[in-house]
């Protein structure tokens, strides 16, 4: 009876430990750049072309619904630039802040996107745009969140994406996953 017991235990937790999908948290050591989403999500490292460090998100629930074509619900990446070292964050908020920056950064997405949203959030003392928008060509295309943070250090962009009708619904999810990431740390 004990054989059986602990064989049943020990298959248990080989099925546990073989569940990266499940961590709940990621943080990148080298960096201090961290995820922590709510706790009905998951959080896993990926390789991106664009990001330096990137991780996606999974509902465990189904909600919000996955965008139409896509197989995870955000993608949060941090690339480096070194350019950005020169300014404070302080300048770097200013920058931010003022409404051609906004509109600037509202411009570029509106080739594909009629954006239905748009503003300023302040995350772990640094200014970010919010961008919401929902597809041109509703055809198959998903609804969009998009964050941009700039920091001394580089940019953190949060994408996510739904189907356009359940995109108002999802807007404070996607905000309480965004208010889960760390910045990567100054060195300075």
């Amino acid at each position: 009876m004990w054989g059986l017991g602990w064989g049943v235990l020990l298959a248990g937790l080989s099925l546990l430990a073989a569940a990266p999908a499940l961590a709940a948290a990621f943080t990148d050591p080298a960096t201090g750049f961290a995820v922590e989403p709510p706790k009905s999500f998951t959080v896993r490292p990926v390789k991106s072309p664009t990001y330096d460090i990137a991780v996606r998100i999974n509902s465990l629930t189904g909600t919000p619904p996955l965008g139409p074509g896509t197989n995870y619900l955000c993608q949060i990446g941090y690339k480096a630039a070194p350019a950005n070292a020169a300014l404070s964050q302080e300048e770097i908020n200013l920058s931010v802040q003022r409404p051609e920056w906004v509109e600037n950064v509202a411009a570029a997405l509106s080739r594909s996107f009629d954006i239905t949203g748009k503003g300023t959030f302040w995350l772990d003392g640094a200014t970010g745009v919010e961008l919401v928008g929902t597809p041109k060509d509703m055809t198959a295309a998903s609804a969009i969140f998009i964050s941009l943070i700039d920091t001394p250090t580089g940019r953190t962009t949060l994408n996510c994406a739904t189907r356009p009708d359940a995109m108002a619904a999802a807007l404070n999810v996607f905000r309480l996953i965004r208010a889960g990431i760390t910045l990567p740390a100054d060195p300075r």
